[in-house]
């Protein structure tokens, strides 16, 4: 069994592959992520040179919290938000935890902006929290 993280899109239009091992992993509650993703984002932080997609994407960028882009990844067919990439995190590429071929792979390690948590959206208790981006270091 590989332990390749590999996944698609709802239509299978996009897919992706990343040879490395996962960078982090978490969820991220803040409101951007929360509309492209229905209360928050499965995230998987992958070196942006080990990840291979192939197929049509739509991208859509916005200005951060600090200010600097991301850029949003959407399938051109079914809209699923397939992976992100910004100016603030050089080298690194957020690939949508929810789209694996196997979901289970997703390991979660910590939740971070955990002040826009929607009160019906619970997750695991014991990750840890940060309000905003945890500091970087």
């Amino acid at each position: 069994m590989s332990s390749a993280l590999k996944g698609s899109c709802l239509c299978g239009g996009v897919r992706f592959e990343v040879s490395a091992p996962p960078l982090f992993q978490g969820f991220c509650q803040c409101l951007d992520c929360r509309k492209v993703t229905a209360g928050r984002y499965a995230a998987i932080g992958v070196p942006s040179q080990a990840l291979k997609v192939t197929g049509e994407s739509k991208r859509y960028g916005k200005p951060g919290d600090s200010g600097k882009m991301i850029y949003r990844n959407f399938c051109a067919t079914c809209g699923s938000m397939v992976y992100d990439f910004g100016d603030g995190m050089p080298g690194i590429t957020v690939i949508n935890a929810a789209l694996l071929d196997d979901p289970e792979m997703f390991k979660p390690q910590s939740v971070v902006y955990a002040r826009s948590a929607l009160s019906w959206d619970h997750i695991d208790p014991r990750l840890p929290r940060f309000d905003a981006l945890p500091p970087q270091g």
